[in-house]
């Protein structure tokens, strides 16, 4: 197995990983209690100051981000107004859409030209790059240099490299764990009840006999909300040492290069055997009877994992302390069981971002809005978590729990501001973030970093290809994911519709600019 390429880009990219760390520098193998830390807020004496509000005039912005929406949120849009009318004469009005619905309404918010001013986006919801393409966002390098000391001064440089298309910035990401780390969260009492060893599970087969435990013993309970996401994510796994990386930053888009190989030849992931074998997976687990039958329906997947009537679920990031931080959205413990290897790529660098409106009357003031979620942990946590007292109670010093019916817990940390101005959750351990630097530093870099698809030569036929695998394989309606069909047929029909679409002019262009790329940057 070659591994020079990695190595040397796992080199070069070292500055990103070492900088994750808040408590201590690359060449110090020391580390201190994050209690002892420079926070954000506490290490931006100097720097450019923003402007006073008395010489602002009153702004309110609009704002769109994804999550389940709470029953208490003008509560805690209220309390935040209080602080970003002080600080920047700004007010927000806050938009939270369901998971499953989030991708479509954007498209049409964006597509009929609305009022808004910021919006997450990412590679797999709103999709950042289709975007870019489409002129939807506005380019952030000045705003960036005016306005965002803080997020600056935060964020190392390297960190915005993905969002960067043909030089320029057009999203700012949220600062935390940075590797991708891919498996599912179990219902732990379930778990303990059927004795379920995690050192014996080596491969997504072993859940089997669990699962057909919960089936037929557990009224009520569905074994898990889906099967493993068939994309990069999960054809890249420890148990059968394969490493898929996309071109695209898509993880379900069909260009891929295999990172072990490190040759650098673009395949398509909907033609791997190994696809077909991960889709046939889920199959079985529908068939079975482990997979709910109307699954592609559900829209809202958080919400449906706080009934906790499901014995496990797919973790979008199975992180030092994510069981801790999944007891305090969801209300119940699990214990994650982790299968993909520990990686860094483009797709982790685009996970989560906030974008401008190219047509924002308020650009200043949106990155001025950002800045100030980076700068004032009190504003910060309020989105978070609400307000101390109604929303969560103080454990200690550093540990809050939510409280019950309390109104707001959206569980959306990681989607914008630094989660390393968070508290922690109870079963989190207290250096969580010690451990998330160790996991940063020890991760996998893939040799993709820092390429971006110029679309431009491929628009069209990227469009279609993209409209091809929402039809067939979206994070939300699944047919591979949820097991609803045939594999076969259903990936038959993608690959015959992928290669109608254009698909060997957009693999021989982007092989083309990857092999160029490759070159200037002597990879």
């Amino acid at each position: 197995m070659k591994m020079k390429s990695t190595r040397k880009v796992a080199g070069s990219v070292l500055s990103i990983v070492c900088a994750v760390s808040l408590i201590s520098g690359c060449s110090s193998g020391k580390t201190g209690e994050p209690t002892a830390t420079v926070s954000p807020a506490e290490s931006t004496k100097s720097g450019a100051e923003s402007p006073t509000p008395a010489k602002l005039d009153p702004v309110n912005l609009t704002l769109y981000r994804v999550g389940t929406p709470q029953p208490d949120e003008k509560a805690v849009v209220d309390a935040m107004n209080k602080i970003t009318k002080e600080k920047i004469n700004t007010t927000i009005t806050l938009n939270t859409i369901d998971w499953g619905n989030y991708d479509d309404k954007m498209k049409v918010i964006i597509s009929a030209g609305e009022d808004w001013d910021l919006t997450y986006t990412a590679s797999w919801t709103n999709n950042f790059y289709n975007n870019v393409a489409k002129g939807a966002f506005l380019p952030l390098d000045d705003l960036l240099n005016k306005y965002g000391t803080h997020i600056k001064e935060t964020i190392p440089a390297q960190f915005f490299d993905g969002a960067r298309v043909n030089g320029k910035l057009y999203g700012i990401t949220s600062y935390q764990i940075m590797a991708t780390m891919k498996g599912f969260s179990i219902k732990k009492d379930l778990a303990d009840k059927y004795k379920l060893d995690k050192t014996k599970i080596k491969s997504l087969r072993d859940l089997e006999p669990y699962l057909e435990n919960v089936k037929q013993n557990e009224l009520g309970i569905v074994p898990t909300t889906s099967g493993a996401p068939v994309s990069t994510e999960l054809l890249s796994r420890m148990d059968t040492g394969l490493m898929y990386d996309t071109v695209t930053g898509d993880t379900a888009n069909p260009l891929v290069i295999n990172v072990k190989n490190n040759d650098f030849k673009i395949k398509n992931l909907y033609e791997l055997p190994e696809t077909l074998e991960l889709a046939k997976m889920n199959r079985d687990w529908y068939n079975k009877g482990y997979i709910r039958k109307d699954a592609a329906t559900i829209k809202d997947y958080k919400a449906e994992q706080k009934t906790g009537k499901y014995g496990m679920f797919a973790a979008g990031a199975v992180k030092p302390g994510n069981e801790g931080d999944t007891k305090g959205w969801a209300g119940y413990e699990v214990t994650d069981v982790q299968f993909s290897p520990s990686y860094v790529s483009n797709t982790s660098l685009i996970s989560s971002l906030t974008a401008i409106n190219q047509n924002s009357k308020n650009p200043e003031r949106a990155m001025m809005y950002l800045d100030l979620l980076f700068a004032d942990k009190e504003l910060y946590q309020l989105l978070c978590v609400g307000i101390e007292g109604k929303h969560y109670k103080k454990v200690d010093d550093r540990t809050i729990e939510a409280l019950p019916n309390g109104g707001y817990n959206p569980g959306t940390d990681w989607e914008v501001g630094s989660q390393f101005n968070m508290f922690l959750r109870p079963g989190q351990p207290k250096d969580v973030w010690e451990q998330t630097n160790k996991v940063n530093k020890e991760a996998i870099v893939s040799p993709l970093i820092g390429f971006v698809l110029n679309r431009d030569p491929i628009k069209t036929e990227m469009a279609q290809i993209d409209a091809i695998i929402k039809q067939y394989n979206s994070v939300t309606n699944s047919l591979l994911n949820f097991g609803t069909a045939e594999p076969e047929k259903v990936i038959a029909e993608i690959n015959d519709k992928l290669k109608k679409a254009g698909l060997d002019k957009v693999t021989a262009e982007a092989q083309k600019q990857l092999d160029e790329w490759r070159k200037v940057n002597k990879k």
